[in-house]
This record gives structure tokens, C-alpha cells and sequence, in this order.
């Protein structure tokens, strides 16, 4: 099919790969939830679509995003659909981008997404009946510093895959009133929880489930209001979201009935006469859709072009529904009954419908547009759309398909006040979740903090008892904790018998290590790396630690990295120690640590020492210690040192009881490592920038780090190792739901790095440096 083929063409320009890398995965998983079309999606680079080459993107003007749209949705209809919303978001940042150029933020956020491949999710309106398709998803609550965020988006597109989250918001107006602005900021923040929603298997794989948002906490700077244009007019930043919603999910569909025609017109079924009416008829749709980026391609970004590209998107949406129905005419019964594809094609193709706005909801302001009476008005006034009936399952009759809307429309506009000016410095997110900071008071028990985990409260003593203290794979990255709290007198009086309970080598002498680990194989291989990078990462620590505690400016923090020290001493000890319980003569321990770690040594360890002890020990810098500390070396590998405790705990509960010790020891360090940070910035602000991009400099070389490798090859190695173990593991759940045995390499890392990635997210916003998030 010529048009088609033309747009598959295009596509492989801009994303190579792409097309061919999708044909491999069956249709069926293609759009089943978790398919694996989005890891497809990022490798091919395809999330720099349409941002600008000046931000390092690929530049695709309107017409070209359009026939690269339309080819994806040909290959992978959920896959058209999720990365709409993506394109579209990132379309409305790079819009307003010149805004907040004198911040610098927007080359930060747009050349992440570039760089990193980022996906944008939309949490903006829903489409739902008696929802106007304006009006906010979510509201605003003023506390210090910013916005206390609350609320629900569903369905929200690309809702397990998103790295970032861009939503419309209801704040507070000068009137007193409320006004609607654009809000975004990572999707790993604490607070924005998942959950299922999307119950029909059309278009499943565009992960369209339930997002939402309890008490996320973001900065002022990212509450952008939007404004009025003339006569209640959308303002430009909207406007323009509007059009490339309107033309990429158009696009969309457009690929879906092109998929369903080209069957038809190479089947050759049916007069010459009945196949040409049906080509005609789509590339109607194509006119219509391709004319609309045409016109925005060439600055016609108006409110008078957004009603142009409405009635271009409803003309396309008839003739897109009409081909399809043709087309699986024309195909007969027997090809709707034999191939699944032809069934679940023609079902998709009727949602497109289903996308906000509908046609009811503007048909008044239209007509007012189509006679002259005023100019185009798309307000939350317009009446809702009808409800929907329950959606079709992908073998339903060729008849239409009705499905929960797939995904949410563009950027809101105001509904009540005139915005408030925009912050000259609106920047990239910066979020600081849980409660502000409190007056921090001499050593006692602290009042009760707020868990993640929906249990009771926690106190201080708490957070240091074994049995009491909560783990970052269970919420504990929001604990707050100062050096005040934490001072000499709380570590005698709490770690050794709370978090010890007396046992110095980190477990109870009744504890054995299993005979079978000292056999060879890969499961002793597995635990002799980690116990032998262990040691040798704590000890590396520790002298670290050692240049902050002579640098620190006062007692309280020099008592406090102390016992920091004194911890990953003794961390380094227990795991040495371990070694001896594996059979590791006393006299060979070094020489074994030196053997086992001297590549992770090298490429891990060494480049992370060489990038932050000058910084102590020649700069004397306390505070870019601390965050380095904090953030690089405690940050990336606490998650990890979890996993550990959590994989060997039916295996060997010595290393586990070794590994859940240490732990907790480590959420006490991040806590008051970041309540530092805190403290310091609230008196020093001048401060914030040079701290962000010390930063953003360790988080890039982090990325370069092989890392991944080292936790593949252990946990490849464990996955080996355990096989003639299974049933004395037996339901052993590592987390909550999921039993160890049923778990992949790949499966446990990815589960490290989603606690790494919240640790960070909580982290870095709670200290006021949330922005250090876009790098």
C-alpha cells in the first residue's frame, strides 16, 4: 500500500530498528500489558521524536510524526497510542521551554529525555462522562515551599513504563478561587502509586491503568499556571498541545485501518470498483490528517487552527471507522474467524471515538466558529460526553467497539482566575515528599514519623530495633532522622542491643552456614563475590567517612559520621568474617577479597573513589561529601545490600541476618545524610546550585558504570546455584506476592533498581535538590 509504505519508510529514518525489532514480537504479545513493544520503542530512540535537534532530538516536524505514527500504529496499535501521550507532553515542555529559558532547565529536561530516552506520561484530563475534558485531574494544596499534590488519573497511558509525569492541577487563585496549571516531576516520587484499571484486552498494551497521587509533595517552581487567551481563548502553550493530540492519536488509528485495508486490497477480494472506494476512503483520512500538520508545520497554531484540526480529526475518525468496516467485509468471515488480527484491528479502530474531546462537547462552540459568530471557545461549559458502554473484547463481530477510553486528552485550560505570572525560574523537578522540615531537639525518642508502608508511626529507637525497623523495599526512604537523633549517646544506648541484640558479628550463634556452600558451583560463587565486594566496599567506605568526620563543622555531625564510621567498620568486618565461615582460611581473607573483586575493583569501586575523594580530602568540602555519600555510594547500593538479605535468607541465614543489619544501619545514614543536606540549605540557598550539579556529574559517571553487568553475572550465577535447592525454598515470598523461586535474574534486578530509583526520587527532593533528577 503505497501511502503505507511510504510512512514505514519514513519511519525507519528516524527510528531504524524500530519496525523490524516490533515484527519480532508475536501481534498477540505486542498488545497484551508488559508486552515489550516500549523497551522496542526506547532502543530505536524513538522517545526524541519530535523534540527539537536544537535539545539533541530528531527534529520531526508535524507532517513527518504523523506518518511515523501512523506506520507504528500499522505494527503495534497499543504502542501508537501510549507513545502519543508521550509525544505530546514532551511537545507542550519543549512549547513552553522558552518560557523558562533564563533558568536553563528546559535544555536539562528536554536533553535528558534525549539522552536517556525518558517517557512522558500524561495525567491530564480524562474524557469521562460529567468529567468536562478541562477540568483538573488533580488538586493543590499550598504547604511551605511549594504544593501538596492529591488526586487520580485514569486511564493514564504508559503508567508502569513512565519516567516522568506531567499532569493539569488545581491551585489555589489570588481571587481565592481556583485556576488550573501544568505540573511535571519523576515518576518515581513517593506518593504516586499504581493501580489496575484497565480491564479490556484492546489496547492493553499501552498500559492505560490507574495512576495516583497522595500527598506528593513538588516545588512552586513547577506549578506553571496557564493563562486566558482573548475572550476565554485557550492560551498558546495549550493550543498547541492540542493540535499535536489531536493529529498523533488521529495518527494513530489511521495506522490501524491502514493495516486492515492493505489485507484487503492484497487479498484482492471483491470488485476492482469496491477495492478503490475502500483505498479512497482511507487516504481521505490521510488527506485530512496530513493537511492539519501541514498547517501547523507552518505556524498556524491559533485557536482558529485548533478548530480546524477538530473537525479534520472527526472527518478522519469517519473515515477511519467506515474503511475498517469495509475492509473486514471485503476480507469475508472466514478471515475475521481465522486470524485474531483482523478481529482486534477492527475492534481498535472504534475507539478512536472515545479520545476527548468528543464531538458533543464541542459542537456549540463549533458552529459558533463555522457561522462567524465568535471565534472557536473550548471550555469546561461544553456539555460531557455520553456514557460509555462496556468495552468489546478483541474477537468481537466487526460491528463497533466500545472500550474505556484509552488515554487522557492534552493540556488544560483555565477554569476560573486569571494565572498568576509564571515563576521566572521554572525549572526541572524539583519535589520534597512527607512532611517539612520539623525544629530538630536533643536526643529523645522522636515524635512519631510518617512510614510509607500505610503501618503505625516509627520512632527513632524504633528505626535502630530489629524487629521494629522498616526496609526501603518496604517504605522506609521517607523515614527523617537528624544528627541530633542520632548523636553518640542514641548509638550506644540503641545499635548494639536493638540492631545487634548483642550479636557482634552481625548474627546469633545458633546460626549455621549450610554444608552445600561450601561445595563448589555457582551458588558458592554467587555469594563469594558479593560477600568479598561487600567487605571490600564497606572498608572503602569507611575511610571515606573517616576524611568527613575531620572536616565536619561541629560536634553534632562529627559525632554522627562516627558512628557512621564505626558502622562500616564493622560492616567490613562481619562480611570478612563471613568469608571464614565459608571455608576462606583466616590468613587468605585479603588475598581472596583482592581476587574475586578485582574487576568490580577497577571498574566500579576505583572510578567512583577517584571522582569523590578530592573532594574531602583535598577540598575539605563536608557538604559535597555528604551528598556523594549520601546520594552515589549508600543511595545506588542500599537497595542492592536489601535484595541480598532478601535472595539469601532460605539459603543462608547468616549472610541474611548480616545483610538486614547493615541495612538498617544504612537507612539511618541516608536519613540524616539527606536531613543535613536539608538543614543546610534552608540557611545557605546560594548553595543549591553548585550541589545540584556536583550531582548530576556523579550520577552521569554512575550510569557509566558496570553495574548491571556485576548484578547479571550474580544474579545468573544465583538462579543456577539454587535450581537443586527449589524445594527447600520452597513458597519463600522474597517480597510481598512474589515466591523467590518464581523470580528471573532479571526480575530482581529490575526490582533493586525501582527501590534505587524511589530512594533517589525521596531522597534528593527531600533535601531540595529534586532537580538534580534531570541530568
Amino acid at each position: 500500500m503505497r501511502s503505507l509504505d511510504q510512512a514505514r519508510a519514513l519511519c525507519e529514518s528516524y527510528l531504524p530498528g524500530l519496525l523490524d525489532g516490533l515484527s519480532k514480537v508475536p501481534f498477540a504479545q505486542r498488545e497484551a500489558s508488559g508486552g515489550g513493544t516500549l523497551p522496542v520503542f526506547r532502543a530505536s530512540g524513538g522517545p526524541s521524536l519530535v523534540i527539537p535537534k536544537d535539545y539533541g532530538g530528531l527534529g520531526a516536524t508535524p507532517l513527518d510524526a504523523v506518518r511515523v505514527t501512523r506506520a507504528i500504529g500499522a505494527h503495534a496499535p497499543s504502542l501508537a497510542v501510549a507513545t502519543t501521550m508521550h509525544h505530546f507532553s514532551v511537545a507542550t515542555l519543549f512549547t513552553f521551554a522558552e518560557s523558562i529559558k533564563n533558568s536553563g532547565m528546559e535544555w536539562a529536561l528536554l536533553e535528558a529525555i534525549t539522552s536517556r530516552n525518558l517517557l512522558v506520561s500524561s495525567g491530564f484530563a480524562e474524557g469521562r462522562p460529567a468529567q468536562g475534558i478541562l477540568s483538573p485531574t488533580m488538586t493543590a494544596t499550598r504547604v511551605d515551599g511549594g504544593y501538596r499534590i492529591n488526586g487520580s488519573k485514569k486511564p493514564c497511558s504508559l503508567s508502569h513504563s513512565m519516567d516522568l509525569l506531567t499532569a493539569s492541577v488545581a491551585v489555589p487563585a489570588p481571587d481565592g478561587g481556583q485556576q488550573t496549571a501544568f505540573l511535571l516531576m519523576p515518576a518515581t516520587l513517593r506518593g504516586i502509586t499504581r493501580h489496575p484499571f484497565w480491564g479490556s484486552n484492546v489496547l492493553a498494551g499501552a498500559e492505560s491503568d490507574e495512576v495516583r497521587l497522595t500527598d506528593v509533595f513538588i516545588e512552586e517552581e513547577l506549578v506553571i499556571p496557564t493563562e486566558h487567551g482573548p475572550d476565554g481563548m485557550l492560551d498558546d502553550l495549550q493550543t498547541v498541545g492540542f493540535i499535536w493530540f489531536e493529529l498523533l492519536i488521529t495518527a494513530s488509528y489511521l495506522g490501524m485501518a491502514s493495516g486492515l485495508v492493505e489485507r484487503a486490497l492484497a487479498a484482492g477480494r471483491g470488485a476492482v470498483t469496491d477495492r478503490a472506494a475502500l483505498g479512497t476512503r482511507l487516504e481521505t483520512a490521510t488527506q485530512l490528517l496530513e493537511g492539519a500538520a501541514r498547517a501547523m508545520q507552518v505556524g498556524e497554531t491559533d485557536n482558529d487552527a485548533l478548530a480546524r484540526a477538530l473537525m479534520a480529526r472527526y472527518g478522519a475518525q469517519d473515515a477511519i471507522t467506515d474503511a475498517a468496516r469495509q475492509a473486514t467485509e471485503m476480507l469475508g468471515g472466514m478471515s475475521f474467524i481465522g486470524s485474531p488480527e483482523v478481529a482486534y484491528l477492527v475492534a481498535a479502530c472504534q475507539c478512536v471515538a472515545f479520545h476527548p474531546p468528543s464531538r458533543a462537547s464541542v459542537a456549540s462552540p463549533l458552529v459558533d466558529y463555522l457561522d462567524g459568530t465568535r471565534p472557536f471557545i473550548m471550555t469546561d461549559s461544553a456539555p460531557a460526553p455520553a456514557a460509555q458502554p462496556p468495552a468489546a473484547p478483541a474477537a468481537a463481530a466487526p460491528a463497533p467497539a466500545s472500550v474505556t477510553p484509552p488515554a487522557g486528552a492534552p493540556a488544560p485550560a483555565p477554569v476560573q482566575a486569571p494565572a498568576s505570572p509564571r515563576p521566572a525560574d521554572a525549572g526541572a523537578p524539583v519535589s520534597v515528599p512527607g512532611p517539612r522540615p520539623q525544629p530538630s531537639v536533643a536526643y529523645s525518642p522522636q515524635p512519631a514519623v510518617p512510614r510509607t508502608d500505610g503501618r503505625s508511626g516509627m520512632t527513632a529507637d524504633d528505626a535502630a530495633d530489629w524487629d521494629q525497623a522498616s526496609s526501603l523495599f518496604d517504605g522506609a526512604e521517607g523515614i527523617r532522622l537528624s544528627a541530633r537523633d542520632c548523636d553518640l549517646r542514641y548509638w550506644f544506648a540503641n545499635v548494639p542491643q536493638r540492631t545487634l541484640r548483642g550479636n557482634v558479628v552481625g548474627y546469633p550463634p545458633e546460626l549455621v552456614t549450610p554444608a552445600f556452600l561450601h561445595e563448589p558451583g555457582p551458588l558458592r560463587d554467587a555469594l563469594i563475590q558479593e560477600v568479598a565486594f561487600r567487605a571490600l566496599a564497606e572498608e572503602r567506605a569507611a575511610r571515606a567517612i573517616g576524611l568527613i568526620v575531620a572536616c565536619a563543622p561541629d560536634s553534632t555531625t562529627a559525632e554522627f559520621y562516627a558512628t557512621q564510621l564505626m558502622d562500616e567498620t564493622r560492616h567490613a568486618m562481619i562480611f570478612r568474617n563471613h568469608l571464614v565461615n565459608l571455608g576462606v582460611a583466616e590468613q587468605d581473607v585479603a588475598a581472596v577479597i583482592a581476587r574475586q573483586t578485582a574487576h568490580d575493583k577497577a571498574t566500579i569501586l576505583d572510578p567512583l573513589e577517584e571522582y569523590g575523594m578530592p573532594i574531602v580530602r583535598e577540598h575539605q568540602d563536608f557538604l559535597g561529601g555528604v551528598v556523594l555519600l549520601t546520594i552515589l555510594v549508600e543511595g545506588f547500593l542500599a537497595p542492592s545490600f536489601e535484595l541480598s538479605e532478601r535472595k539469601w535468607r532460605p539459603i543462608d541465614p547468616r549472610m541474611a541476618d548480616m545483610e538486614k543489619g547493615a541495612a538498617i544501619d544504612e537507612v539511618r545514614h541516608l536519613a540524616v545524610g539527606t536531613s543535613i543536606i536539608r538543614e543546610h540549605l534552608q540557611r545557605h540557598p546560594d548553595e543549591k546550585d553548585r550541589l545540584v550539579e556536583l550531582i548530576r556529574d556523579g550520577m552521569r559517571l554512575w550510569e557509566q558504570l558496570p553495574v548491571a553487568d556485576q548484578l547479571t553475572r550474580w544474579e545468573n550465577w544465583f538462579q543456577e546455584g539454587i535450581a537443586p535447592h527449589l524445594a527447600m525454598i520452597g513458597d519463600y515470598e522474597i517480597w510481598d506476592g512474589r515466591r523467590l523461586v518464581d523470580t528471573t535474574p532479571e526480575e530482581r534486578i529490575q526490582k533493586a533498581v525501582e527501590v534505587t530509583s524511589i530512594v533517589h526520587s525521596t531522597r534528593l527532593t527531600d533535601m531540595g535538590l529534586g532537580r538534580s533528577l534531570i541530568y
